[in-house]
């Protein structure tokens, strides 16, 4: 039943969540590890990744709460051949380029930014050698 629910999961839309309730804070901690096991097993991790799963309480009941994490778009996951799927992330770079257009900067000043930033990383590197 365990696993209907998480596939449940697995269909809602960023932001969403699945409340299931539990009896006991023990109970509710041996469902959200059970899940958590379904999780790791699941075919399509970088779906199931996306599912988070923690114990809550409201209004004085506990629940075990699968969310739908909202991915963020510097995160990637590659399939290697041989089926293992690795994570992945965009560069420091990137990131502050994406952060900085979002801010309203210029690409005058994002450049100016990003070649300070990379003297500063060679200027680290020469020290550490």
């Amino acid at each position: 039943m365990l696993k209907d629910w998480f596939c449940e999961a697995l269909s809602l839309q960023p932001g969403e969540e699945l409340l299931l309730p539990a009896a006991s804070k023990a109970e509710a901690t041996r469902l959200r590890n059970r899940l958590l096991k379904l999780r790791e097993e699941y075919p399509d991790q970088a779906d199931a990744e996306s599912i988070s799963i923690r114990v809550t309480l409201i209004k004085r009941r506990f629940f075990v709460a699968l969310r739908r994490e909202p991915l963020s778009p510097t995160v990637a996951f590659k399939r290697a051949a041989d089926g293992s799927i690795v994570r992945m992330a965009l560069s420091s770079h990137e990131r502050l380029r994406r952060t900085a257009i979002q801010d309203g900067l210029t690409m005058e000043q994002i450049e100016e930014i990003l070649g300070s930033a990379e003297e500063e990383e060679e200027d680290a590197k020469k020290e550490e050698a």
